[in-house]
């Protein structure tokens, strides 16, 4: 009987102890920093807020044409071949579509003078617009080897 008593008081204590919200907005108004009793009062230094907005725009080097690519335990997929090296034009201008619009007429950055196709044992592909590093050891021999012809034929120029 103590027990069941016991635990009734540890249930009862327990759900006293649960936050009730008010049923009037009244107790959440909002009131200013400074409009507080007694003579402290708080400033807050904001951060100008930029009205620039800037457009970027990435375009990878691809290598060939999509293709399927098939890993060592079956699986596939399809994609370009791309290069490491981006080219990339970031333009800002006062609103979003002026930014837009002048990065679709900036010139082409310059294309590096060596491509990276292969970077610590993984390519990158490009598939459904992203680009992703794949492990060479996770393709087929044969997708390796075209990723080996592809290379050399790439340090050769």
């Amino acid at each position: 009987m103590k027990m069941v008593l016991l635990l009734l008081t540890v249930w009862v204590a327990a759900s006293q102890g649960q936050i009730a919200t008010p049923t009037t907005p009244a107790k959440f108004a909002k009131r200013d920093v400074a409009s507080g009793a007694g003579a402290n009062s708080a400033s807050v230094n904001a951060k100008p807020v930029s009205t620039e907005s800037t457009a970027r725009i990435t375009s990878h080097y691809s290598f060939g044409e999509s293709r399927q690519w098939k890993s060592t335990d079956g699986r596939s997929l399809v994609g370009k071949m791309i290069a490491f090296e981006d080219a990339v034009i970031e333009v800002k201008r006062p609103t979003a579509a002026e930014a837009r619009a002048a990065a679709m007429s900036a010139p082409a950055p310059k294309p590096p003078e060596k491509f990276t196709l292969v970077r610590e044992g993984k390519i990158r592909l490009l598939v459904n617009d992203k680009p992703y590093e794949v492990a060479l050891e996770r393709l087929s021999k044969d997708d390796r080897s075209f990723v080996n012809q592809v290379e050399d034929a790439v340090n050769r120029k």
